[in-house]
């Protein structure tokens, strides 16, 4: 039964957070491509005066580069994955014993704090000045909305459980999350921005290891549930 319990724990866990990173990165890529707005012009009538057609660009121009452009806009949202990677595994740091899950936690944190500060060379751009496709902010606005409830509902799902039932709990949430940040990086290493491909590649390779940990350590505590049973 116990161990029945943890395996329901862990399937919980992993079925509730698959939206933890937000709105796919395609979704936005999409929006970008459906709602660009070409040079900063909005079409006008034959008849509009000429100061109608340059306020009309003005406000059009003004209003684009508001918008992050496609790089910035995936920027944003890895960082914000990568900061509710990093408190979530400060959480378990502090709830759990267990040598071996304290050392992933550590681990997590360290890596994911090394590629925020390596995302953060795209942040500084001026945004203003920057060129190429534009993600609608009402979009991001979105996605990061998203990931703000996600956030929320793991941190209150995980606050219920201690000891076994939290480290369960915990792997299964972050199989769950680092399946999805790997997935969105390797689409970033393959069709994303040229620019934010090495980084992408560069977090692949931590990204298997922290997701393969995870799968282990789950493994190893429900063996030595079965041995105590």
């Amino acid at each position: 039964m116990e161990i029945q319990m943890l395996k329901l724990r862990f399937t919980v866990a992993a079925a509730a957070l698959t939206v933890l990173t937000g709105l796919p990165v395609a979704t936005a890529q999409q929006g970008a491509n459906d709602n660009l707005i070409l040079n900063g012009q909005l079409p006008t009538s034959q008849d509009q005066t000429d100061s109608g057609r340059y306020e009309a660009r003005r406000t059009s121009t003004d209003s684009r580069q508001q918008q992050p452009t496609v790089t910035q806009a995936i920027v944003q949202k890895l960082q914000k994955a990568n900061e509710n990677e990093i408190e979530l595994a400060k959480m378990a740091m502090q709830k759990t014993d267990h040598s071996e899950l304290k050392q992933l936690t550590q681990t997590i944190v360290r890596d994911h704090e090394a590629l925020n500060q390596e995302l953060q060379q795209f942040s500084n751009q001026n945004q203003a000045n920057s060129q190429g496709q534009r993600v609608p902010t009402q979009l991001c606005q979105i996605a990061d909305q998203a990931c703000d409830n996600a956030m929320k509902m793991t941190k209150d799902m995980l606050t219920k459980y201690e000891g076994q039932d939290f480290q369960m709990a915990f792997l299964g949430q972050q199989c769950v999350a680092h399946t999805m940040m790997l997935a969105e990086l390797k689409a970033i290493e393959s069709t994303g921005p040229q620019e934010l491909q090495p980084v992408a590649q560069e977090a692949i390779s931590k990204v298997e290891k922290h997701l393969e940990k995870a799968k282990q350590l789950a493994k190893k505590l429900e063996d030595d549930e079965k041995q105590r049973s």
